[in-house]
């Protein structure tokens, strides 16, 4: 007869690494976990920092203290007929806002100054996507809605996207400003910059409750 086997004893759970205490995960370049007395906090990492830039820059806007970066030599844009007029109609309302344009001829204007707040993308990209907005049909002439809807349009093309790599800092950094923001909920279109599943909620999916 074969002599009997011994059961085999279970394996090991694979060794999970060690995290410093208060660590902040990066899920698919988009979301940021964090623990939380009450759960699991996920933060949508581009809806926040849209939060964070549009009131910076109406707070800044409000002020008079946006800073403007001018540019050494200015940008050069060409723009469709209907666009370029657009643009040069809001010049002076652009201008409030730390972006210097000039008819530089045909359809093409001169870009010479951001608002340095912004520095994380390309002006010219910034423009643009105001640019955009100017011509949409459903665009309110009053001037504070112009303000309100331009703002919000900058503060969504600079802020980080979903797919950007945000180094420890970055994170920590954005995190921070979370603290100080009025309305850290909620980015300027309404979707929310995060979400809490509580401790309760986790452990009845586990089912350990």
């Amino acid at each position: 007869e074969s002599p009997e086997l011994e059961p085999a004893e279970p394996e090991a759970p694979f060794p999970l690494p060690a995290l410093p205490a208060g660590t902040v995960l990066q899920v698919h370049d988009s979301y940021l976990v964090q623990e939380t007395p009450e759960g699991m906090l996920v933060i949508d990492q581009h809806a926040l920092h849209e939060r964070i830039l549009d009131e910076q820059l109406r707070r800044r806007v409000r002020d008079g203290k946006l800073e403007v970066q001018r540019l050494l030599i200015p940008e050069p844009i060409e723009l469709p007929p209907e666009q370029h007029a657009a643009v040069l109609d809001a010049a002076e309302a652009l201008t409030e806002l730390g972006l210097e344009v000039s008819d530089f001829g045909g359809t093409t204007v001169l870009l010479s100054s951001y608002p340095t707040l912004l520095s994380r993308r390309p002006p010219h990209v910034i423009l643009q996507a105001v640019i955009d907005s100017l011509v949409t049909k459903d665009r309110p002439p009053a001037k504070e809605v112009l303000f309100d809807h331009l703002l919000a349009t900058m503060a969504c093309k600079a802020a980080v996207k979903a797919g950007d790599r945000l180094s420890a800092d970055e994170i920590a950094y954005l995190l921070h400003l979370r603290q100080l923001a009025e309305d850290s909920h909620h980015c300027p279109h309404g979707r929310p910059t995060s979400l809490l599943f509580s401790r309760q909620q986790l452990d009845k999916q586990f089912g350990r409750i």
